[in-house]
């Protein structure tokens, strides 16, 4: 449960930080029209100040990376780790594969090192966790073993 609150926790400032200070022009700003809040984002943005580019530009995204993992950790926490890890890296993944690409010129977009950063710190740290969470559990070199604690 606490997986979850905080999860959501992160999805809200996050997308909070979008709301604030991002280009109207964002989907997520025809969700906030759609929903009837056009009048109180409107209102909340004028009293907002500059933040760093850091905060408006990347940190969203590696809160909704962090945000996606501790919601799928609290979904799937009871399967197998290799289950688990598999599916908490869809998002962060495709975050890091997009930034690639983005380097690489094969997909539209502006490649950035604190982009990469922030979608691969979350999943990294994740799977920190789970490590030394199961450390000793499970054979080494092994992700399958279903007897594994989980967390």
């Amino acid at each position: 449960m606490v997986k979850a609150v905080m999860g959501i926790i992160l999805l809200v400032v996050g997308g909070s930080i979008y709301l604030l200070q991002r280009t109207t022009s964002l989907l997520m700003f025809q969700v906030a029209d759609g929903l009837g809040l056009t009048e109180s984002v409107n209102r909340l943005r004028t009293m907002a100040t500059v933040w760093p580019e850091f905060v408006v530009y990347s940190l969203p995204g590696g809160l909704w990376a962090a945000s996606y993992i501790l919601l799928v950790d609290a979904v799937f926490g009871g399967q197998v780790m290799l289950q688990r890890l598999a599916w908490a890296s869809l998002i962060p993944m495709t975050g890091l594969v997009s930034e690639l690409l983005q380097a690489l010129r094969l997909c539209p977009g502006t490649a950035d090192g604190w982009d990469a950063l922030c979608y691969g710190l979350p999943f990294g740290a994740y799977l920190c966790y789970l490590m030394s969470y199961n450390k000793g559990r499970w054979k080494e070199g092994s992700l399958i073993r279903e007897d594994a604690v989980v967390c």
